[in-house]
């Protein structure tokens, strides 16, 4: 029989092999052979947190707490919640609390700059970040510390700089390898930022089972097994690359989400199963969906391509009678205002997707505008309560199938950082997208140039203020492009 001794080592066996999910099964059955076990609880409680468990992780990691208020490592894993969480002030109590006990703590340091900057505080985060680096020029908290603040002030070289460091202090390191993929790609350094991207799986950032048959290297194969892997919007960008795929092989699977399975399938003219293992076909090798433009050696993989991806024309009639849609009537568009609040993107303002209903209340009310609430849960609630005029879809979507043919309908779509995003370009649809001051890297930088989709046009908000500027932008093009009469043009 298993002692609570034994769970706790299955556990930390579990999180250093990244896998969380058997971590936090050891760890909750330490914690039934041991209840009020810190160890426990705090494995529990960063378990929860990988896996985006943010409010089971909270319950745990303060129970750690209440069971030691002196333990620091629950004490440093609770600020990093606080910020997941957008709870800056309390994040920043937590970190200052841990140096005061342990001044030269570098881990609380790196969280207090990360604090700061979810405040605003990119002068005092700065300050500080140097005073680290002054320190230990060879720490390499230190170092990620500022690689990460220049990330966030846009300063891609210097960030480049410091992951470069990294390595030198680190060779063999995945997690700056990854880290310095993103910088690279985002400076459109694709030949090397591809390479640095594989180490995604390597440094735990992706989770993907793969089978056992070789991985494809690009020469002609019988049949070709691909895995969708990372969020739905990823899946639907690098869906693009897959017509690429198929003309090297006789036969293309995609393994993805259920929920994509039919439009993508149908779109592209390939069979889709779903990401479940056991729902594998016999194939000859396999590659990660986002390995595609490394293996198929893409000079420019960001160009903007038309649209690939189709509504199912049926259900786009269904739609376009059920909104009404006929020639001379008022323009349409769809607003999306939030994402995710558990990506880690959300901790600080500048690369922070989501705006706030109040943002997009100039758009509701632009005169000779029809604007749908495109959003989903929470976030639907919060434009519906919050913007007067905004209108309803006339039934709920119930796929994505169901997303395209709305989208399809629609003559823009106003979005921040999402996958409906994504669907919009793939299919065609004009598409306003709303970026943060440090937004993802396949954003790119501050090029007026917008890459993958021909419709696409981008929107960035400033480092300094709010969403005022873009949102004003989107509403200029809007009325340009859907409010003028041809003739005025």
């Amino acid at each position: 029989m298993f002692e609570a001794s034994d769970c706790l080592t299955r556990g930390k066996r579990a999180l250093e092999a990244l896998r969380f999910d058997e971590a936090r099964l050891a760890y909750a059955r330490a914690l039934e052979l041991a209840p009020g076990s810190i160890d426990a609880l705090r494995g529990l409680g960063y378990a929860l947190f990988q896996l985006r468990r943010l409010a089971e992780a909270l319950e745990a990691i303060d129970s750690a707490l209440r069971v030691d208020p002196t333990d620091l490592l629950s004490r440093l894993l609770m600020g990093r919640l606080c910020l997941r969480l957008q709870q800056p002030a309390a994040a920043e109590a937590n970190f200052r609390q841990i140096l005061q006990r342990i001044p030269s703590s570098e881990a609380a340091a790196s969280g207090l700059i990360d604090a700061l900057v979810a405040q605003g505080g990119a002068d005092e985060a700065g300050t500080l970040c140097a005073d680290l680096l002054a320190t230990n020029p060879a720490s390499e908290v230190a170092q990620l510390a500022a690689a990460r603040l220049a990330g966030f002030l846009c300063q891609h070289e210097r960030a480049l700089s410091h992951f470069d460091e990294l390595l030198r202090l680190r060779p063999a390191n995945p997690v700056h390898r990854y880290n310095r993929a993103l910088c690279l790609l985002r400076l459109g350094r694709f030949a090397e930022g591809w390479l640095d991207y594989e180490q995604r799986f390597a440094a735990g950032v992706v989770h993907l089972r793969c089978p056992a048959t070789p991985r494809w290297d690009g020469q002609p194969v019988r049949h070709l097994l691909v895995l969708a892997e990372q969020g739905l919007g990823d899946a639907i960008l690098f869906a693009r690359f897959l017509r690429d795929a198929a003309i090297r092989c006789e036969r293309l699977t995609l393994a993805c989400a259920d929920s994509l399975a039919g439009l993508l399938g149908r779109s592209l003219g390939i069979e889709c199963v779903s990401d479940d293992g056991r729902h594998w076909p016999e194939h000859d090798a396999h590659l990660p969906l986002m390995s595609l433009p490394l293996v198929l050696k893409l000079p420019d993989a960001s160009a903007a391509r038309p649209a690939y991806l189709s509504c199912d024309p049926p259900r786009r009639a269904q739609w376009s009678s059920a909104l009404g849609c006929r020639p001379g009537s008022a323009a349409r568009i769809g607003i999306v205002h939030a994402t995710s609040v558990a990506h880690s993107t959300e901790e600080n303002p500048f690369t922070r997707r989501s705006c706030t209903p109040a943002d997009l209340l100039a758009l509701v009310q632009e005169a000779g505008l029809e604007v749908y609430n495109l959003n989903l849960g929470q976030a639907a609630e919060a434009a519906r309560s919050e913007l007067p005029g905004l209108r309803e879809l006339p039934r709920p979507i119930e796929s994505f199938e169901d997303t395209a043919a709305v989208i399809g309908c629609l003559d823009a779509v106003v979005s921040v950082d999402t996958a409906g995003a994504h669907l919009a370009g793939a299919i065609g649809t004009p598409l306003q997208l709303l970026l943060p001051a440090a937004p993802d890297w396949k954003w790119q930088t501050q090029s007026a140039a917008a890459p993958w989709y021909e419709t696409l046009h981008l929107a960035r908000r400033p480092h300094r203020g709010g969403w005022a500027a873009a949102v004003s932008l989107v509403a200029e093009r809007l009325r340009r492009d859907l409010l003028v009469p041809a003739a005025a043009r």
